[in-house]
């Protein structure tokens, strides 16, 4: 299906017969038709092409999708002005949010006498949905006052990852920092509900020091803005960006993060949903590699407003078909599989039955099923969870800046998120869809999924064997030239030189010699050992190095321990 067959499905799934009576005055989703300029009706233009992305999308963002082999599509395109114009001059409504991809905007009416049908009545509106307040429940995480918290009173965990040492090793993540993929250079957009906090707390202090917290949008545009309203997006980023030694670091403490807010705690309207996708919209023109969401859709105390189990085909649910787009744009998202697993519901909830995403189920310590996670197929039979990841006692910054416990796959999703952001570091000339295919392929249930726990926990360390095209699938059967050491990638055009080692000592300092015997690096190191006992880490040579053959030698207390040829190509 192309972009202008899913825009289609997607608008007619949403307004059947387009023939929507009013209900009480209060939020509409109105519906346009028509962006490129040969589509527009009499007296409308718009200033923006197809083959002109630059006035609409940013570097980045278009970089990505070169880089994936995606192309621009009429829905990157903003909606033509004309179309907003006539609307702002309207005194009986303003226009609060605006969605290019469905080429739609969301009115709030001021004149409770105003006729909204009267909008069918100009020549590019086709559509209008009510989005009235409701109230209902939809976290697929629970509330932070009821995540079951507790202080954490020891850390127990090798190194100073305290808590966050479990989650990264249950994905064989920590082999992924180990080799120094933390997440640099990744950006992340968050979509959730408030940061409190978050420009304050220890936790994301070294984040906000690096300028890697970026401000994305408030969608509310409420008073306090991002830093306010609510403390369970504070959680959600503490999995994936905290850096507290001793305490907790993230899956992913070295990325970037852009933080939305979508979710209003105060109370439950539809449209959230528009929030959404407004944000989603904005990260995807900014030029973020990957999104979490850890939100979700099921019941609504209105019943007529309820989704149902067949509702979840990726296409029906309005943020479920937009997270589909994300994904088509070359965004990796991850989203959470829900906490219904022990309700009546008992499934996965909106968005995570999106095509082409992840979502992700929880398990506990031992890998299994945690009973409030939400079960799979979704309505067109896709195995749902695609994954699962910690959710059970996982540790997360509460706003009063203490380390606390709490369960809910709005951990297992950022926690997984994080992870993904590491391997895909590695291997940055992959795509969205490669990388998701690898993480999938290395879990552990991958030729046998099942309802409960999809495909199961994802190996990093199995996914990164998967994509490397030469080199990684030796990690573990190393050349008779040198059975203790290997340096990857060899050759190489870059100055980090990843090593592991599997002999006798530790060593704590490198040496880089070039051919002529001459010293030309040396440094201290840090050294991580896998899960099956052998050595690991990474060194910077000098950038300055030309191309050739150079002697990369592992020291312990100035003693040598073993060392290896690498080549350096053209930087």
């Amino acid at each position: 299906m192309n972009g202008l067959q899913a825009l289609s499905l997607g608008v007619s799934l949403l307004f059947g017969s387009l023939a929507v009576a009013q209900t009480a005055p209060g939020r509409y989703w109105v519906q346009f038709e028509g962006k490129e300029i040969q589509q527009l009706p009499a007296g409308h233009a718009t200033p923006f092409l197809l083959n002109e992305p630059e006035a609409f999308l940013s570097h980045r963002a278009i970089a990505r999708r070169q880089r994936q082999g995606i192309a621009i599509r009429t829905d990157d395109m903003p909606i033509p002005p004309t179309y907003i114009h006539q609307l702002d001059d309207m005194q009986e409504l303003d226009v609060i949010l605006k969605s290019k991809w469905f080429n739609a905007v969301t009115v709030s009416i001021r004149d409770t006498t105003f006729d909204i049908q009267s909008l069918m009545d100009l020549p590019f509106v086709i559509g209008i949905k009510s989005v009235e307040q409701i109230s209902r429940q939809r976290w697929n995480a629970e509330p932070i006052n009821a995540f079951r918290a507790s202080p954490i009173n020891a850390l127990a965990e090798p190194g100073h990852y305290g808590k966050g040492w479990d989650p990264l090793t249950q994905l064989g993540a920590d082999w992924l920092h180990g080799l120094g993929f933390r997440g640099e250079g990744m950006w992340i957009g968050v979509l959730d509900a408030g940061f409190e906090n978050v420009d304050k707390l220890p936790i994301f202090e070294t984040a906000r020091q690096q300028e890697r917290i970026h401000e994305g949008m408030d969608a509310m545009a409420s008073q306090g803005g991002l830093y306010a309203h609510h403390r369970h997006g504070t959680s959600v980023l503490g999995t994936m960006a905290g850096f507290l030694p001793d305490s907790l670091i993230g899956t992913a403490p070295d990325a970037h993060y852009w933080l939305y807010r979508t979710e209003d705690g105060y109370s439950e309207f539809v449209i959230e949903e528009d929030y959404w996708i407004a944000a989603a919209e904005h990260a995807d023109s900014t030029g973020v590699d990957l999104i979490n969401t850890s939100l979700g859709y099921s019941l609504f105390d209105d019943s007529t407003m309820n989704h149902t189990a067949q509702d979840l085909d990726g296409h029906t649910a309005r943020i479920s078909q937009a997270m589909t787009w994300a994904a088509e744009k070359g965004i990796l998202c991850v989203t959470s599989a829900g906490n219904s697993g022990n309700s009546e519901w008992h499934y996965i909830t909106a968005p995570a039955d999106a095509h082409g995403i992840l979502s992700v189920g929880a398990v506990n310590g031992a890998g299994q099923h945690a009973s409030f996670s939400g079960w799979g197929p979704s309505a067109d039979g896709r195995i749902k969870p695609e994954v699962m990841a910690l959710g059970v006692q996982a540790a997360y910054p509460h706003a009063d800046s203490t380390i606390k416990q709490g369960n809910g796959t709005s951990f297992s999703s950022p926690i997984l998120c994080g992870a993904s952001a590491c391997l895909w570091q590695a291997f940055p000339e992959k795509s969205a869809a490669q990388i998701r295919n690898a993480i999938i392929a290395s879990a552990h249930l991958s030729t046998q999924p099942n309802d409960s726990l999809g495909h199961g926990i994802p190996d990093m360390r199995g996914a990164f064997a998967l994509l490397a095209n030469a080199g990684a699938a030796n990690w573990s059967a190393l050349g008779p030239e040198n059975s203790d050491l290997l340096l990857f990638p060899n050759p190489s055009k870059s100055s980090i030189i990843r090593w592991q080692f599997e002999g006798e000592g530790i060593p704590n300092r490198w040496m880089l010699w070039n051919e002529h015997g001459q010293l030309v690096g040396s440094e201290s190191i840090p050294t991580w050992q896998t899960a099956d006992g052998k050595l690991q880490g990474w060194a910077v040579a000098p950038r300055h190095l030309k191309s050739g053959t150079y002697v990369f030698q592992l020291l312990e207390n100035e003693a040598s321990l073993t060392s290896a040829r690498w080549m350096l190509l053209n930087q």
